[in-house]
């Protein structure tokens, strides 16, 4: 009986090990760029889906991606405010640009208060709740599904590309939604508001003194108004002491 066993368990590490080389071998490498169809600049955070086996990457901060499928499989694009864009992957790796057009909304949709972060937030974690939720199978896992399912559990314990993505998926969703939370507090509007800078200035200020995911996430209204003054009152006094410097160098 446990010989028997010990058998099912090696034929089927065997298929599992064949069909990940074969899907391994067969497989292409999509890379490129998704662009705002009217700006042409690179947009980031949007979301790539392969539909055959529902995996899925993030474009960078400046909008570049790559994403593995069989040849004709279908690639979803979506971001929030921008219409769908479906693509098949070529037969061969390669290199395609995708560009992406804005909604158009109706009077009725136009949120005059600016976007919802609450919202946009939850619409994300609906879309791709499975992968928002997505928990490595850990040996726990495995114990309790050898009785029942010993294929598997087996499945677990192979190296899988698919689960591999999944992971990565789930990271980069997690790390964007934290990166979307700071540029919802950390606005251009309110630090231009506290600040009076503009332009590549108000860029450059921001960039230097952006806060950290886990100061967003915890303060309050008062603390966070509180910091963007303390790092700006920094900002004035190393601008003096470089212009103060620059004056001494000339003097001599």
């Amino acid at each position: 009986m446990l010989m028997n066993r010990l058998l099912i368990y090696i034929g089927a590490l065997s298929f599992f090990l064949y069909i990940g080389h074969q899907t391994g071998y067969a497989q292409v490498r999509v890379a490129g760029m998704v662009t705002d169809e009217d700006t042409k600049t690179g947009l980031p955070a949007v979301t790539i889906i392969n539909k055959r086996n529902n995996t899925g990457t993030l474009s960078s901060e400046s909008g570049r991606f790559y994403i593995e499928a069989m040849p004709g499989d279908t690639l979803e694009f979506s971001m929030l405010s921008y219409m769908r864009k479906e693509v098949l992957a070529p037969a061969m790796s390669a290199t395609i640009n995708v560009s992406l057009t804005k909604r158009i909304f109706g009077l009725q949709e136009v949120n005059v208060k600016g976007r919802n972060y609450q919202r946009d937030s939850a619409a994300l974690r609906d879309e791709y709740g499975k992968y928002f939720n997505y928990k490595k199978p850990g040996a726990v896992d495995v114990l309790k599904t050898l009785p029942a399912n010993p294929i598997t559990a087996l499945s677990y314990l192979v190296p899988s590309k698919a689960r591999k993505r999944k992971e990565q998926f789930h990271e980069q969703l997690v790390y964007w939604e934290k990166e979307k939370y700071i540029d919802y507090r950390y606005s251009p509007e309110v630090v231009a508001r506290m600040t009076k800078l503009d332009g590549a200035e108000l860029d450059s200020f921001m960039l230097k003194y952006r806060p950290s995911s886990q100061f967003a996430q915890e303060a309050n209204e008062y603390d966070f108004l509180l910091y963007i003054k303390r790092t700006f009152e920094e900002y004035q006094q190393s601008k003096g002491i470089l212009r103060k410097e620059d004056s001494t160098h000339t003097s001599r």
